[in-house]
């Protein structure tokens, strides 16, 4: 099992532009082999693979004064990213999904490198080889083995995220307890319980505040220091956004998963329901994918069980007789006309994902 810990790193002036120096390099060596596949595939029809490029980086290190001074570690991480890059593309046209195919980084774009190996944990202080030494804040202690050690630039400063093996997941006690979640934009998510988790809307709050950041950007000049400034201080506020969202996704799925052994979701499309215009923005708001992502993970990591059942009709069709009783959306309240079942549309809609979900269990669907 992999974990992930990330801390916030306090560096030296000296040591930030070492970072920023490291950046700049894995940046330029991402682009260049970029260029080189490119290039080759469309003068000779010929791929170029990972470990070509590996063995031209050590040709490269013999001649370029900034290659050879950052580890070979760190130099070979741009590369296995582009080919990462390159195998995921080809996996979605060959799933029939819209391409997507690997660009440029600018340097506002490039914000990581890892250094497998060429790094050293000793207490709060981490060592990087040929970088130097940053004392890093160690809210909580790590257990399992290190496996990776990525140093992170996010708009409120520097970050390092160790990717660690553990032994085993903390157990949890059996509940015997299942529940359907049908998630929305009125509330975050109704469960089949009758219970209801409000949405805590963070982008619309703070909508007004992003927007007046962006307007400061907008009126400094081009490639000044104070638009670079503005700038950052835009971006802190949408991070300011995501994290408070990925913290109550956190909380909510481990509420989910202490109370409950099998959880059914919808299984939704949502960059089909992005199409609609009138509700694009709540529903990015509400960042569905990523709640179910979390959600999923944690389940898997605690020996739970997430189904995934098709959304088609759950709003409609009674939870009680089946009857389909067509509504649209701004009906918010479900009144059969067959058996006289009257429930909210989303607690109506929990309890026919949990019923699909149990019929699958049932005839043996994995």
């Amino acid at each position: 099992m992999i974990k992930a810990y990330k801390y916030k790193l306090k560096p030296s002036k000296r040591v930030v532009e070492a970072f920023e120096q490291t950046l700049d390099v894995c940046r330029e060596l991402y682009n260049a082999a970029l260029q080189e596949r490119r290039d080759a595939w469309r003068v000779a029809r010929k791929s170029i693979t990972l470990y070509e490029q590996m063995h031209e980086l050590t040709e490269i290190r013999a001649f370029d004064d900034d290659v050879r001074r950052m580890p070979s570690v760190i130099g070979r991480d741009p590369l296995k990213r582009l080919d990462k890059a390159f195998k995921t593309f080809f996996q979605r046209v060959k799933n029939g999904e819209r391409g997507g195919f690997p660009r440029f980084k600018s340097c506002v774009r490039y914000n990581s490198f890892t250094a497998d190996g060429a790094f050293k944990l000793c207490g709060d202080k981490l060592t990087l080889t040929r970088i130097g030494s940053v004392r890093l804040r160690l809210s909580r202690p790590i257990e399992g083995k290190i496996k990776t050690c990525t140093i992170k630039r996010q708009a409120d400063g520097w970050f390092v995220v160790f990717a660690v093996e553990a032994e085993q997941c903390p157990y949890i006690p059996k509940t015997g307890a299942s529940v359907g979640v049908d998630v929305g934009i009125e509330n975050f998510a109704a469960l089949s319980t009758g219970e209801t988790v409000e949405n805590p809307k963070y982008l619309r709050k703070a909508e007004r505040e992003i927007k007046l950041a962006r307007r400061k950007i907008d009126k400094k000049k081009r490639g000044g220091a104070n638009r670079r400034k503005a700038g950052r201080i835009y971006a802190r506020k949408h991070l300011k956004v995501t994290n408070q969202r990925r913290d109550f996704f956190h909380k909510l799925s481990n509420q989910l998963i202490r109370r409950f052994d099998e959880i059914a979701v919808e299984d939704l499309n949502i960059s089909g329901l992005l199409k609609n215009h009138h509700l694009a923005k709540s529903i990015s708001d509400a960042a569905w994918g990523t709640f179910l992502t979390i959600l999923e993970s944690k389940a898997a990591s605690a020996g739970r069980r997430v189904w995934k059942v098709p959304a088609a009709f759950t709003s409609q069709d009674c939870s009680q007789c089946g009857e389909r009783v067509k509504k649209s959306l701004s009906t918010r309240e479900h009144r059969c006309i067959g058996c006289g079942l009257v429930l909210h549309r989303d607690h109506n809609a929990a309890i026919n994902i949990l019923g699909r979900a149990d019929r699958l269990a049932s005839v043996g669907v994995s």
